[in-house]
Formats: C-alpha cells, structure tokens, sequence
C-alpha cells in the first residue's frame, strides 16, 4: 500500500468534493519525535541494562542495537469555515530520513485539488516558527499556479508560550504577570496593531533588566520582529482562518504519537513508513476508497475447470 500511494491516492482526491460551507484550507508542518532502532557503532559498547540474568542465554544473541528518538515530519490539510472551524483534515507522515519534499508536496496536491473546486477558498499557512517547517510549505505553496495569495500565522498557543517566557524574566508579582497576559490575549484578539504595543512593551522593559534576563529578553524580541507580521490574528479570524495549528499538533499526538510510541516499541526504517502510511491514510477518512483500488491488484477470477 505504501508503494501504491503515488498512483490510487491521486485517484482519491479526485473523487473528494469541498464541503460546501468551507470558506478556508490552512496547512501545517511540523515535527515529532519517534523511537527508531539503529545498528550500535562497532565501537561503542551497548547501554548497561538493569537486569540480572539468572539462567544461561541459550540462543543466539541479536545483533547489537540501541534506540534513538528521530524527528519524523507530519502535515495536515485542513478545510475550514467562516469561524476557522476544522471541517476536515487531510493528515501525512514521513521518516526523519525522507525529509519533508513527499509530505509536502502531497499536501500542495490537496490544496490545488480543493481551489479547482472551489476557487474562492482562502489560503493560510498556520504553524510554529521553525524556519525549516516555513521554507518548505512557502516554497511549495508559491510554486502552485492555483495560490494567488496566501496568508501566513504564527500559530497561537506558541506566541503565548513565548510572550509567557519573556514576562517571568520580569521584576513583577506573578499576578501582575498574569494580568499582563491576559490582557495581551485580549488586545491580540481585538487589534492587529496588538503585536507592536506588545513588542514596545518588552523593548520598556529590556531596558531596566540585565545580565542573563536581558539576553533571554533579547531573544523574544528577535523572534516578535521577525514574525510579527505573521502575529495579526484578527484578520486571520476575518479570512476563516484558524489561529492555531490545532491540527498539526492533534496530527503529531494522536496520528504518530500515539501509534509509534506505546510502550516498548521502536521501529525499523520499512516497518515505520509502513505504519505512518496505514495510520495516516486512515485518519484521513482515505483508506476506505484506497483500499477499494488497491484490492483489485490482488482480485483473480476463478474459473471452474471441470
């Protein structure tokens, strides 16, 4: 099935239709970490184990072998209404050692696929801000003739997280900090002018701190003036548009997370690709019509000889 996706998944989209109530299609990328089993150096020695073997090993030892959690990518396709309500959502997972290029240029697929249905549909890159994730989904988007226009967001809850580490370097009462935030949130939700009163708030204040707070400070800082311009949730809410990357992260928890990290388990490079395939297909409401094509390939006619 993994080696049938390049030719019965195209064939699947086809038949997908666009909810009539979608106003919006955001993508997202982003990356989890997942246990892989990899060969053991011949020069290191294996991990010290805390068991006590009490009888004789009669078989044959395995070959040495020790597990490290790698970054496997995961992308998500969604289609959403006028409120940035989810109405569906495509979801793609691929090994660290395969890069992003297949995720995403299926997830470009989608997104052609939904606008030649209905071209009316807005489209928004919603996700954290790691440059890596951000070069690849621009660069896809940007060469699909169907995208005119596309409006980028730094996902929500990661903005927060950041303007929450940024307040505790502060000399305030935790429930002055806590006041500061909400209100932010706030402001955030009513402006889009927001982002910069909040950016002149943290400069105010990197000028009365020092030493390693000034330097973490700084940080923030550098990370507002590069992306505030992707900090303008309120028109992100005006275009349908999500302001978090909800699905993404739903997508990396429950979609590989879930599957790939129950106890004791850690995956080969062919047994990985096989199961993100399989779990990906299958939240994706897909694996029903792709199984429909990909059984005929194992379907023969029996003919009574006698």
């Amino acid at each position: 099935m993994r080696r049938a996706v390049p030719t019965i998944e195209p064939l699947v989209r086809a038949e997908e239709e666009v909810p009539e109530e979608a106003e919006s299609v955001s993508v997202g990328l982003d990356r989890t970490a997942v246990p892989k089993e990899e060969p053991l150096p011949p020069d290191q020695p294996p991990k010290p184990s805390h068991r006590r073997r009490r009888k004789p090993y009669v078989r044959t030892p395995p070959p040495l072998m020790e597990v490290n959690y790698r970054m496997a990518y995961v992308g998500t396709v969604t289609l959403t209404d006028c409120d940035g309500e989810a109405l569906l959502t495509r979801r793609y997972a691929a090994r660290d050692d395969e890069g992003s290029d297949d995720v995403v240029g299926r997830m470009r697929a989608d997104v052609a696929a939904y606008l030649r249905r209905k071209p009316a549909l807005k489209v928004g890159i919603v996700q954290d801000g790691a440059p890596e994730v951000w070069n690849a989904v621009r660069a896809a988007l940007h060469e699909e003739p169907l995208v005119t226009s596309c409006t980028e967001a730094i996902d929500r809850y990661h903005l927060a997280e950041r303007l929450g580490e940024a307040l505790a370097l502060l000399p305030l009462e935790e429930a002055s900090r806590s006041r500061l935030l909400h209100e932010w949130e706030r402001k955030l939700d009513a402006s889009d002018d927001a982002i910069e009163e909040i950016e002149d708030t943290l400069i105010h204040w990197y000028t009365l701190i020092d030493g390693t707070a000034a330097e973490k400070m700084w940080e923030h800082l550098v990370y507002i003036r590069n992306n505030k311009d992707r900090m303008r949730y309120v028109s992100l809410r005006e275009k349908g548009l999500p302001v978090g990357s909800g699905a993404t992260e739903g997508a990396c928890k429950s979609g590989t997370g879930v599957r790939t990290k129950r106890a004791s388990e850690h995956w080969k490079d062919d047994g990985l690709g096989f199961v993100l395939t399989l779990r990906a297909l299958h939240l994706s409401d897909r694996l029903p019509r792709f199984w429909q094509r990909f059984r005929t390939r194992y379907t023969k006619t029996v003919e009574v000889a006698a």
